[in-house]
């Protein structure tokens, strides 16, 4: 393959994955000419790094870029680098070398993500948390008993239905509300509900395998 056949075969490349994947992505050529200057010889979406056909200025916005830079990296493929560009944008870019006997050519793959940073940066923001509750609730020096009356006297005044007057579905939905809470990862928790519904174990453990075959 010459070189007037390596850049046609590199530029149909660069063009269809610009199209692809739209303006956030650009694509160049390199050509690294005898003179030992680096040349922007084709570019596709060009506004995300600003450079044009005909520029010498690299990714890295260096004003010249020349062979020496080539022979101290090799060329070997550099692949999914972040660079942080002096316009403020951001972008994954990679840079695939095609050699010959009298050419050296690469194309350079710069695609965009400021907008998926800042939104990583805003959901990391907005789904961090200072603990889970229910470790917290335990571990507020208060005893296991002490809790388990708390929240399930708490749970109960929610039902507005008192032990007394609760009927089979009154004490399925006041067992599905405990649930809700994590309340049954408390030490006697099955015991406790029990005694204060006036049933047995059994009859709770019942009503949470019905829960659990629900959801």
């Amino acid at each position: 393959m010459n070189k007037s056949e390596a850049f046609l075969f590199l530029d149909r490349i660069a063009r269809g994955i610009a199209l692809i994947f739209g303006e956030s992505c650009e694509t160049i050529i390199h050509d690294f000419s005898e003179d030992g200057i680096m040349t922007n010889a084709a570019i596709y979406n060009g506004g995300v790094s600003g450079r044009t056909a005909g520029s010498h200025n690299g990714i890295l916005d260096a004003s010249l870029v020349d062979t020496s830079q080539i022979q101290k990296i090799g060329t070997n493929d550099i692949v999914n680098q972040l660079v942080h560009l002096k316009n403020g944008r951001i972008v994954k870019s990679s840079t695939f070398f095609l050699t010959g006997e009298d050419y050296i050519l690469a194309l350079g793959i710069n695609y965009e993500i400021t907008l998926m940073t800042q939104m990583e940066h805003f959901l990391s923001s907005v789904t961090s948390d200072s603990g889970d509750l229910f470790c917290t609730m335990s571990e507020n020096k208060q005893s296991d008993a002490d809790l388990l009356a708390q929240i399930f006297d708490q749970t109960l005044s929610r039902l507005g239905v008192p032990v007394s007057d609760m009927k089979k579905q009154d004490r399925f939905s006041l067992v599905a509300f405990l649930k809700e809470q994590d309340y049954f990862r408390l030490q006697r928790s099955v015991r406790y509900v029990a005694e204060q519904l006036k049933v047995s174990k059994y009859t709770i453990y019942k009503y949470l395998k019905e829960l659990d075959d629900n959801n």
